[in-house]
């Protein structure tokens, strides 16, 4: 496929777009839902992909029984998570691939992402910082996604108009903030189905980051 449009940087999501972070999020989720005895977190999971803590903490807590804290989960799934990325987070495929390729073709690449804390390890475990030449997190503006906030910081960083950068997304909240931005907007997906009315709305959908490698190449 050839790109119709003209992309002057990348920027990405971090989790479920260069990370495969979710599926451990979600192995995570299910042993500290069934640890702590709170049936009702497993299908709240598919309401939190995507959004910043911020927003997920009413919906753990709506979800959590009586006997629960949000302490005591929070001690809990970062505990999960901790054993389960012990060797570090595993790369989405593609990941190094689309990035090399940007690299080579002196097109920069930026990070927007819902996660705070957490983002400097994931970058230095998997060994991509060194391809970013900006990292935008959840606490850097005043509003998470699905609000537009952390793709138009990273545009400004930049120095390009939103228009001018291509917006990587796997998530709803995500392609959400991504659109409302006005870049260009490539949905990759990942563990939750996004509906059609959305998806459509993106300039291009691609099975993976090799994909959207080969989209981009003239």
């Amino acid at each position: 496929m050839t790109i119709q449009v003209s992309i002057a940087a990348v920027v990405f999501d971090l989790d479920g777009v260069l990370i495969d972070s979710e599926r451990i999020y979600v192995r995570a989720w299910h042993q500290v839902a069934d640890e702590l005895d709170c049936p009702a977190l497993v299908p709240a999971y598919v309401d939190v992909v995507g959004l910043p803590y911020d927003q997920i903490e009413p919906i753990i807590h709506a979800n959590l029984n009586d006997r629960v804290s949000m302490a005591e989960f929070q001690t809990a799934i970062n505990g999960a998570v901790r054993a389960l990325t012990k060797d570090g987070y595993p790369l989405k495929t593609g990941a190094v691939e689309i990035l090399q390729y940007l690299r080579d073709q002196g097109t920069p690449s930026a990070v927007a992402t819902s996660s705070t804390t957490s983002v400097p390890r994931k970058l230095q475990d998997t060994g991509i910082e060194e391809y970013f030449c900006h990292v935008v997190t959840r606490d850097e503006v005043a509003m998470g996604k699905p609000h537009p906030d952390v793709y138009l910081a990273a545009a400004k960083r930049l120095g390009l108009a939103p228009s001018q950068c291509l917006a990587v997304e796997d998530s709803e909240p995500g392609l959400r903030a991504a659109l409302s931005s006005g870049m260009v907007v490539a949905h990759v997906p990942d563990i939750i189905d996004i509906g059609a009315d959305l998806t459509g709305r993106c300039d291009v959908v691609c099975p993976d980051l090799l994909a959207l490698r080969d989209w981009l190449q003239p």
